[in-house]
């Protein structure tokens, strides 16, 4: 429970805030949903069922009455033979009014409701294993997802890389190593775009005219200054 409802909060199904009370609560009135309708099948299946038997045991009655009460099968055969002895030629062409049907067709040809279906055995629910592989690639993802996730902090730490003992480094000094360096490096200039300097810890970025390019990205040229030492900052 605490799981899903931890996946609803971080996919944007729970607006942002929401605590995880509420989204538990949440997940449980959407299982009882769920459960509520696979409850409903069985006695709606049967109503189903009940309808069609009616409906058949109305279509029996109701031609049975209908031989019973008017013109029965015989009195037509009587009549027809009688039509045909009038007639002088050996062959007589009829055309009937009914479709082409295999004879005989009695109440058996009707459809018989199915019987009844057995309850179905309870079952206790078994969690499958988890595919080894799956395991590896989501643990996979979320270490790429950590690695090229950028924070201040980060961001503090790729400066103090770059910043060494010196007091000013230019975009074009600085040396991306992997790709999580290639995405703090990015990131850097996004921070000073309002108000084209920031300050980052004990040090401010600044961005300068142009661009510039390395063999990773083209971005716009900046500056890293040292503003104070870390000592002033402890």
């Amino acid at each position: 429970m605490g799981k899903i409802a931890r996946a609803y909060i971080e996919q944007g199904v729970m607006p942002a805030g929401t605590t995880i009370a509420t989204a538990e609560e949440r997940v449980i009135a959407e299982l009882e949903k769920i459960k509520s309708v696979f409850e409903d099948v069985g006695p709606f299946m049967d109503k189903i069922e009940d309808f069609r038997d009616c409906l058949e045991r109305r279509i029996r009655t109701t031609v049975h009455y209908m031989d019973v009460m008017g013109e029965g099968s015989a009195e037509r055969i009587v009549r027809l033979i009688e039509q045909l002895s009038k007639v002088d030629s050996d062959d007589v062409d009829i055309r009937l009014r009914s479709p082409d049907a295999g004879l005989p067709i009695t109440s058996l040809a009707l459809y018989t409701p199915p019987p009844p279906k057995a309850p179905p055995e309870r079952t206790r629910f078994k969690v499958p294993k988890q595919d080894p592989y799956l395991r590896a690639y989501v643990q996979a993802t979320t270490d790429f997802d950590r690695m090229v996730r950028v924070s201040d902090q980060k961001l503090l730490e790729f400066a103090r890389q770059q910043m060494q003992d010196r007091d000013v480094v230019s975009a074009a000094e600085i040396e991306i190593r992997n790709i999580a360096d290639l995405f703090a490096y990015r990131a850097i200039p996004n921070l000073a775009a309002v108000g084209r300097s920031v300050r980052l810890g004990e040090f401010t970025i600044t961005l300068e005219e142009g661009r510039r390019a390395n063999d990773w990205i083209d971005i716009t040229a900046f500056r890293i200054e040292r503003t104070r030492t870390s000592a002033d900052v402890a």
